[in-house]
């Protein structure tokens, strides 16, 4: 037997103990995580500071603050989450116990990627908790200092039987694969995904796939043109480059393409100053295969900014690409690293349908002071999420489900959606053995007759809660009423008193 089939029959075993049900147990295990991320945000940073060359400021930004955020609010809702929910009835069930159930799924396996090693991690991992399932978690090996350092130290704080960590590469994780889960949850790109996918249909496995894809974002030409660079360059250029959800390429009309280069130049120098190569914010990519597929994709276009790199140090500098062709081999994948293409179109409908002609997006970015024209690449677009006029920042939104469509993915997570894409959301119906001349009509013979009562009784629908707060209303109602007019007869009697008196 397999280390990796030994660690899933030991979660598997462990889980159906019931150990991870009661709510106070998933709590403890939650508080258990966050505390391991305020102990050993130093170990942390200095691991992702090996793995991507980032600063331990930038690595707390986007790594553990808003893994933080997200476990501190499936501690404060989980209640609220894991109660039954009521929903609305008809008329042959209104005296029913009718509602949904969450429930855990069971084992769920989860396999990061390397690009945000903690957060694209232990996010789902808060998820698979919050929910009451056991979770297997494969760190990505290609940012090994991390893996290394969640293989050591998760154990220390969180249940091992239930929540272990395996590491390890590409034979480790097809292992993993040949297990049956009850959810595999995976972030990486669509290749791997459609493995993963494959994998887990030989068991039935439903699975959340977070992929990425190549995220266009449209520049109005009426648009603040300063203001949107500045946030464009921000949101490509942070990590590198190296963020699913990043700005893939842009696209604006010719008469604005020099304004949109010298702005995103201005910018590049005051966020990363002159030599970025020596700026602590600015990251390295993570690994010489990757340092050589990316500056491939440079090859038949024109460098407008940057375009300066070290192998050896696996840097490549901010850069802006013009000239830019649809058939440019930097339009042929998704980047995933420091290059920006500018693609120019004649206005909104040619860029609506370049994006359309093309895989769906994670993203859709757009800029613009036009809310019409916002609306209009809502309504003939199709991606994970649209944002207008910023970048990545819907990211830190708890409430909006984050995940793709198509080929860059399937199923969400985040806040309560991570919550319910990891639980089987049961339907509960309670009946009494009673009022059984109600029912009469669904046994047989069936006749017209009760075809119309049944008709009648289940087609009408009735919203119990509605109906509660009419109630609700017409006693209050009836309450005020008659304190109106015993106010008016005592009234009446004090006054006749005064009179004879």
């Amino acid at each position: 037997m397999s280390r990796e089939q030994l660690v899933v029959q030991r979660a598997r075993k462990s889980f159906q103990t019931g150990r991870t049900k009661p709510l106070e147990f998933r709590i403890h295990q939650l508080k258990s995580l966050l505390r391991f991320i305020s102990d050993r945000r130093r170990d942390i940073a200095e691991a992702v500071k090996k793995d991507l060359g980032k600063s331990e400021h930038g690595t707390e930004l986007f790594e553990t603050l808003g893994l933080e955020g997200d476990i501190k609010l499936a501690v404060e809702k989980l209640a609220e989450w894991a109660a039954p929910r009521p929903v609305e009835k008809n008329l042959l069930t209104i005296s029913d116990e009718v509602y949904v159930q969450p429930e855990p799924l069971g084992v769920v396996l989860i396999i990061g990627a390397w690009n945000y090693p903690w957060a694209v991690t232990l996010q789902p991992l808060v998820g698979a908790i919050a929910a009451g399932n056991a979770a297997i978690i494969k760190p990505s090996e290609v940012s090994s200092h991390s893996a290394k350092v969640m293989e050591e130290l998760l154990p220390q704080y969180l249940d091992k039987d239930l929540y272990p960590v395996v590491t390890g590469g590409v034979p480790e994780t097809q292992e993993l694969l040949r297990q049956r889960f009850d959810h595999i949850f995976y972030t990486g790109n669509s290749t791997v995904g459609k493995l993963v996918m494959e994998a887990a249909a030989r068991h039935l496995t439903p699975v959340t796939l977070e992929l990425g894809g190549k995220s266009p974002c449209y520049i109005d030409k009426d648009c603040d043109i300063t203001i949107a660079c500045r946030r464009i360059t921000w949101g490509k250029f942070v990590n590198c480059g190296q963020t699913c959800i990043a700005p893939d390429y842009i696209l604006c009309e010719p008469s604005i393409q020099s304004r949109v280069v010298e702005e995103i130049n201005k910018n590049v120098k005051e966020f990363y100053t002159d030599n970025p190569k020596t700026f602590e914010d600015y990251g390295r990519i993570i690994n010489q295969r990757h340092f050589k597929r990316v500056m491939a994709l440079m090859e038949g276009s024109t460098v407008a900014v940057g375009g300066d790199s070290d192998e050896s140090q696996c840097y490549i500098a901010p850069t802006v690409l013009k000239d830019v062709t649809r058939e440019s081999r930097v339009m042929k994948e998704e980047i995933f690293g420091p290059l920006l293409p500018i693609i120019t179109v004649s206005g909104v409908d040619e860029a609506i349908q370049f994006i359309n002609e093309r895989e769906k997006p994670l993203v859709v970015y757009v800029f613009s002071h036009d809310n019409k024209l916002i609306k209009r690449v809502i309504a003939e677009t199709s991606s994970g999420a649209l944002l207008a006029n910023d970048c990545l920042v819907h990211f830190t939104v708890s409430a909006l489900p984050f995940g793709g469509v198509g080929n860059s993915g399937m199923g969400c997570y985040h806040g309560r959606h991570s919550f319910n894409q990891l639980s089987h959301l049961r339907s509960c119906l309670i009946k009494q053995l009673k009022m059984e001349g109600v029912n009469s009509m669904r046994y047989p013979p069936h006749t017209a007759k009760k075809l119309g009562w049944a008709r009648f009784f289940l087609l009408k629908q009735v919203d119990v809660s509605r109906l509660r707060r009419m109630a609700l209303l017409t006693m209050f109602a009836g309450l005020a009423a008659f304190v109106v007019q015993n106010t008016t007869v005592l009234s009446a009697h004090s006054g006749t008193q005064l009179l004879l008196y």
